[in-house]
This record gives C-alpha cells, sequence and structure tokens, in this order.
C-alpha cells in the first residue's frame, strides 16, 4: 500500500494573524481574519503532492470561557468553516479542519481572570501536543498512522511536539507574536534532531516539506 501524506497546519499565528482576540467571541469577527504571508502560494504547492492531504487542526480553548458568551461550539465551527472557506476561495484548498473545545488545568491556572466550564477543563486527547486530531486526520483518510507520512506545522512549540510524538515531522514557523517559543523550539530541535524542522516562514517550511517528499 502506498503511504498517504498527512499535512496538518495550526491555524492561528500560522495560516491567520493571532492577536489573541479569540475569534468568535464578538459578532464581528470575519473582519478579523487576516491571512499570513506566504500561506496561500504555500498550500498550493502543497496541493500538488501525489497522495496527500493537508488540514488545519487548532487548539480553541475560548469555547470553553464563560465570559465569551458568543464563542460557543457550533460559533467555533463557523470561525473553522469560514477560514477554510477564504482559502479556498483563494485557491488554496485544505481537506478538511479539527478543533479541540477543551483546556487543560496548567492552562487554566495561567489564566484566572477568566471563568472556565469546569467540566471541560482536562487533559484532553485531542489538546496539542496530544495526538487526538492527527489521529482525527488519519481516521477520516482511512488510514492507519503506519501508512501515512506526517508532518505538523506551526508557530509554537507544541505544534512541533506534536509533529515529534506523531513520529513525524514537528515543522516551526515563526509568528512575532510568539517570540517566546523559539527558545523552545531550539530545545527541541537539540533534543530530536532531524525531527525537528525550524523554518524562517511558512513558505521556508513549505519548501521542507517539498524536499522531504522528493527523498
Amino acid at each position: 500500500m502506498e503511504k498517504k501524506t498527512i499535512i496538518c497546519i495550526d491555524r492561528d499565528g500560522t495560516l491567520i494573524y493571532d492577536d489573541k482576540y479569540h475569534l468568535g467571541k464578538t459578532n464581528n469577527w470575519r473582519g478579523k481574519v487576516k491571512i499570513l504571508p506566504g500561506v496561500i502560494g504555500g498550500i498550493k504547492k502543497l496541493q500538488k503532492l501525489p497522495n496527500t492531504r493537508v488540514y488545519m487542526i487548532t487548539n480553541q480553548p475560548g469555547v470553553i470561557i464563560k465570559d465569551f458568551k458568543l464563542l460557543t461550539d457550533k460559533q467555533a465551527h463557523d470561525v473553522c468553516k469560514y477560514i477554510v472557506s477564504l482559502l479556498g476561495k483563494k485557491g488554496a484548498h485544505l481537506d478538511g479542519y479539527f478543533f479541540c473545545a477543551h483546556a487543560s488545568p496548567a492552562y487554566v491556572k495561567k489564566r484566572s481572570k477568566y471563568t472556565f466550564d469546569k467540566k471541560k477543563v482536562c487533559n484532553c486527547v485531542c489538546i496539542k501536543p496530544r495526538l487526538g486530531m492527527v489521529f482525527n486526520a488519519l481516521k477520516k483518510e482511512g488510514i492507519k498512522r503506519k501508512d501515512a507520512r506526517v508532518y505538523v506545522i506551526g508557530d509554537r512549540a507544541s505544534d512541533v511536539q506534536t509533529g515529534v510524538n506523531s513520529k513525524g515531522q514537528g515543522v516551526y514557523v515563526p509568528f512575532k507574536g510568539e517570540s517566546s517559543e523559539i527558545n523552545k523550539v531550539k530545545k527541541l530541535k537539540r533534543k530530536y534532531g532531524k525531527k525537528v524542522f525550524v523554518g524562517r516562514s511558512f513558505l521556508d517550511a513549505v519548501r521542507f516539506v517539498l524536499k522531504e517528499e522528493k527523498r
């Protein structure tokens, strides 16, 4: 059986601008969606790879913040669908998306100013760097992990760790709003070596994937 390539890309700070706004918490969220440089061209390049599927995966703990009355599960889906549609209209097709609407106890502890739905505070299997969303993508494609090459692209160390945890590649794309992440990623690079790629931009990350796939 020929292996499939599964590319999972983070949303906020990787595909679109992230200003810690929690898209969907207000009615005017659509006007705040800004696609980052290189994303359209990069996804178009990934589309040309044979036997490849590209998914958006994103942690969305804002869904369980009670202060955000409008940011329901449905609203979070509407945001993701809108972003996928917006990219698609520009010729950058994604094969789907998955989001995790949970928050870890560690995440909640650092954000005492918010009130969380305690029933959804947990170490869920879908919170990156755990692999729930990667396996959702594999399940949708009807394949097992051993039958796929996996890449996870994102602007945080948790994205890179997700790629490593999946026994695939963790690919780092810097975002200026997450400059503190680079030191964490460098530590992962020292620990995991070739399993981690530290890029300079989204297109740089795409070039790495294309090079790996030609091997």
